[in-house]
């Protein structure tokens, strides 16, 4: 049975969704988290002294590929740490080969990975299949199956644009509880995530920090118009300066202020610390007015295999979509 849980961080913040279609009560979600996209060789530990740092919040994937070894070191971390199962937020996602009515068997090979119960949010990691249809509206109807039979808390979305919400939730019986996205001070998205919250759907955000991944610079070699990376970004270096903050605490920093989860990874115990204090950097609304208007000037999806791996666009119509 999935446990009440409780918690006294004071970085959460709720996630209501209680308007029709409903079924997913009102809990709180860690608004900053650690991922574990691309994490290998000594993900274990990682993941284990992320824990240990006070992360409470872990954003995984079948399609990472190191579940296991999520799992081991989210045993360890625990320990470490001295808390239970409840005090810790787990994410996962279901990729396009378990689409449609296979979401069940999907959802018991990451239960089985992570060796945990129960997942607290299970995501449509795209909403696209392997076979390259969009059938997210289907496979929606068996991922709400998984709330009903107490395995997952809640489930969500990832990488859908504004038609593919609006299908789903005209299809939807339980609403989703997040929505997984792209998002920083180069690709803010803040129609998109207006949007969210008049209908009552929380937000997450991958590559918070832009480009720091050197799979976002391989992608994007071709654009013409490149930024700078975003941790070079001159209004950005402006405002961590004069706010005793680093560059990636004021992109972590100005994301959380505006309601989205975040959850950058790192296996670097500094900078792990770093990224984990970033609910320490306190911006101004003129901070905020600033890092904005950046995409004024520069605008950059780092992000986009729906075309080429997928077969299938997921973006049209969104910023740089």
């Amino acid at each position: 049975m999935i446990p009440v849980r409780f918690s006294t961080l004071p970085f959460l913040y709720p996630i209501n969704n209680s308007s029709p279609p409903q079924n997913q009560s009102t809990q709180k979600i860690p608004v900053l988290g650690f991922g574990t996209w691309d994490l290998s060789g000594n993900t274990t530990e990682a993941v284990a002294s992320a824990i240990a740092a006070g992360y409470r919040h872990l954003d995984c994937a079948k399609a990472y590929g190191n579940q296991k070894e999520v799992a081991e070191g989210i045993k360890e971390g625990m320990r470490r740490a001295g808390i239970g199962r409840g005090e810790l937020w787990v994410t996962t996602k279901i990729w396009g080969n378990y689409h449609g009515s296979k979401i069940p068997e999907g959802h018991n090979v990451n239960l089985a990975e992570l060796d945990l119960d129960y997942i607290d949010l299970v995501l449509m990691h795209f909403p696209v299949s392997s076979t390259r249809t969009l059938d997210y509206a289907s496979t929606w109807h068996y991922m709400e199956g998984l709330v009903r039979e107490n395995t997952a808390r809640f489930i969500g979305i990832s990488n859908f644009n504004v038609s593919m919400v609006e299908t789903l939730l005209r299809n939807a019986t339980i609403v989703p509880k997040v929505h997984q996205m792209e998002l920083h001070p180069y690709l803010p998205q803040k129609d998109f995530i207006a949007m969210h919250k008049a209908r009552n759907i929380g937000v997450t955000a991958y590559a918070p920090l832009g480009d720091t991944h050197s799979i976002y610079k391989t992608m994007t070699m071709s654009r013409q118009n490149r930024p700078p990376p975003l941790l070079e970004n001159s209004v950005l270096k402006d405002i961590a300066d004069a706010r005793s903050c680093t560059v990636a605490q004021v992109a972590l920093a100005w994301n959380m202020r505006r309601g989205v989860v975040v959850h950058p990874k790192t296996a670097q115990p500094e900078r792990m610390r770093e990224n984990f204090e970033a609910y320490k950097c306190k911006l101004t609304a003129d901070d905020d007015g600033r890092i904005d208007a950046i995409e004024e000037v520069n605008v950059m999806r780092y992000w986009n295999i729906c075309p080429t791996m997928l077969g299938q666009p997921c973006y049209t119509g969104l910023q740089d979509g």
